[in-house]
């Protein structure tokens, strides 16, 4: 029996470092596309000071910039709060527009 519970420990303390590196491995994965979103958007920028305005359908750079802005926040948040509960009334929606047309 003493042998049982051994084996028991054994087997569960064996998943808790697995676990536990799953949770860094997922920080630092969501910490990596937090810095490639900033450098996103630093070329979003450039292509918004490349852009003609005189063109007649214009690429709605701000919003795209929002909604960047929102992900980068929200990844931040959770790297901050990972425990929090989820409320969905708290949700910003991401936009679903890019053009306009004049």
């Amino acid at each position: 029996m003493s042998n049982l519970k051994h084996l028991l420990l054994f087997c569960l303390l064996a998943f808790v470092p697995v676990s536990n590196a799953d949770v860094w491995a997922e920080r630092e994965a969501l910490s990596s596309i937090r810095t490639e979103l900033a450098a996103l958007e630093v070329l979003v920028m450039s292509a918004k000071a490349r852009s003609n305005s005189n063109e007649r359908t214009q690429f709605e750079y701000e919003t795209l910039l929002a909604d960047l802005r929102k992900i980068q926040a929200g990844i931040a948040h959770h790297l901050t709060v990972p425990m929090e509960p989820i409320i969905p009334s708290a949700i910003d929606a991401l936009s679903e527009s890019y053009t306009e047309h004049q």
